[in-house]
């Protein structure tokens, strides 16, 4: 959208309220006995001046949201499109990163342009957790386009229905497609920084792709993906990449075996089944360091 600095400053507004602005008389509405639908969350406009609005997200819901992230989290490997790989936000992406959004509270993740928005198609995406229940936990993408300027909007209807005007309303539980959450970055950069003066730029990709793996398949002994642990098995990662390099691997079942020794020696032997997804994801992850070493 317009606002394009470093220097757009959380801001946040308590007891919002949905309005769904019907239009049909108040005789007309009594007669037809549809209860109206309500949004758990909904884009909600605030005037500056007569040419700019700022954007709010607004958690309707009845429950405190862990984040609320107004920016990409995931997005397709460049070298293979069916698998999704972790986006590097921006600094200004990470400053937008709201913890804690209270119920009935609106929380700014844009600003919009009367004359320079009006006339190009608009993209507003956020992630947000929810615990609320059963058919709601997990991490969703809301998606939603506009030609021109944002008006007020539901982005999700109570029980999780996607709202005509929505492009996509996704739950990313499948590991596959899970995104790396917020809350973990600063200790994944932290940690690629390690890697990358301990070793080289290389390696260091290698040892944080398979990390991102590893914490988004969930599958060791102690959870590490809702418990925002990141870095939970990173030195297991470590080992293996080191592995790999030196050894290296001629498919995923040779990778599988590899990871096997080295969880059996960390929590002991047959305690941790590793998906045979994760070996080909991660075989896939050597192919590639190996082909850029070739270059």
């Amino acid at each position: 959208m317009t606002n394009t600095t470093n220097t757009f400053e959380q801001k946040r507004i308590d007891n919002l309220n949905w309005s769904s602005g019907s239009k049909l008389p108040k005789s007309i509405q009594d007669k037809v006995q549809t209860k109206p639908k309500i949004p758990l969350f909904y884009l909600h406009n605030e005037s500056i001046d007569n040419y700019e609005d700022d954007i709010y997200f607004v958690n309707n819901s009845d429950e405190t949201l862990s984040f609320v992230a107004p920016y990409e989290l995931m997005k397709r490997d460049p070298d293979c499109s069916e698998v999704v790989i972790a986006a590097e936000p921006s600094e200004r992406d990470i400053s937008l990163t709201y913890t804690d959004v209270l119920p009935k509270q609106g929380v700014r993740i844009d600003r919009q342009h009367i004359i320079y928005d009006s006339d190009y198609l608009n993209q507003i995406i956020v992630y947000i957790m929810s615990r609320a229940s059963k058919e709601m936990w997990g991490i969703w993408r809301l998606n939603v386009c506009e030609k021109g300027m944002f008006s007020s909007c539901p982005l999700l209807w109570e029980g999780g229905a996607k709202p005509l005007s929505v492009v996509s309303a996704d739950k990313r539980n499948d590991p596959k497609d899970r995104p790396i959450l917020p809350c973990v970055l600063p200790i994944r950069q932290q940690l690629y920084q390690q890697w990358a003066e301990h070793y080289d730029h290389a390696s260091a990709s290698l040892m944080r792709s398979i990390t991102d793996i590893i914490y988004r398949y969930d599958f060791g002994i102690v959870g590490c993906y809702y418990n925002d642990t990141w870095d939970e098995y990173s030195s297991e990662a470590e080992q293996i990449a080191n592995m790999l390099i030196k050894e290296g691997a001629d498919s995923a079942d040779e990778v599988l075996a590899m990871m096997t020794r080295v969880y059996d020696v960390s929590f002991g032997a047959g305690y941790t089944r590793i998906p045979m997804d994760v070996a080909e994801r991660i075989y896939g992850l050597w192919l590639n360091y190996k082909s850029n070493a070739n270059k």
